[in-house]
């Protein structure tokens, strides 16, 4: 399973999840789905962290989409153009790929415990989507990349022990699909990835005006 189709399954699962969230409150099944997406995200961040020629230019993508994807974001959650309780998720990447960045530059294991929880401090201050788990989650994948068992094993203690929503503890079962991984990156359509998170929650606020 290339990593082309896992963003198609994070998209998928997200779209599910929005769906459900903000158009069919209540569907419990959609919202499960959902929790799929961001740790196939936070795998796939951490691997194209690995693959990247240029890091610098990708945290300059995230952010940039990161800011694109503000005003819908604070429209879907809040009706209002400024939300300034929530983040959006690309500010989680962004945040999650310059944590690693930072951690390549030293050995030193204070440092770098100190690059790892300020990430998660900031995250948590600033109420970036996922808050500090996410970054964790993101460390997992990160430190523990070459040896999966373990990884997993973290990977699942964290969504049911970190989240506060028990429905996040099915966030363990992206690691199925993850299992797949071949390696390899499959068709690239990077931007249209980018995009996708922005104009699918306009979408689905334009649906939520239309249905009143």
């Amino acid at each position: 399973m290339s990593a082309f189709t896992l963003k198609i399954i994070a998209c998928i699962a997200m779209v599910i999840d929005h769906t459900g969230e903000f158009l069919f409150p209540g569907t419990v099944w959609m919202r499960c789905v959902g929790r799929f997406a961001f740790p196939i995200y936070c795998f796939l961040l951490t691997e194209g962290f690995k693959h990247s020629r240029d890091i610098r230019n990708y945290l300059m993508r995230l952010l940039a989409f990161a800011f694109v994807s503000e005003l819908p974001y604070n429209l879907i959650h809040s009706g209002s153009f400024i939300c300034p309780e929530l983040q959006n998720v690309f500010f989680t990447l962004f945040l999650g790929l310059l944590m690693m960045y930072l951690l390549e530059w030293t050995e030193s294991a204070v440092l770098r415990a100190f690059i790892v929880v300020s990430a998660m401090i900031f995250a948590e201050t600033f109420h970036f989507s996922y808050r500090y788990p996410g970054i964790l989650m993101i460390y997992i994948f990160y430190s523990l990349r070459d040896f999966p068992m373990l990884r997993d094993l973290n990977i699942l203690a964290a969504n049911i022990r970190l989240f506060d929503a028990d429905i996040q503890s099915l966030g363990g079962l992206a690691l199925i699909p993850v299992s797949f991984y071949n390696g390899k990156r499959g068709p690239s359509m990077k931007y249209f990835f980018y995009a996708f998170y922005p104009v699918h929650l306009m979408v689905i606020w334009l649906a939520m005006k239309i249905a009143g």
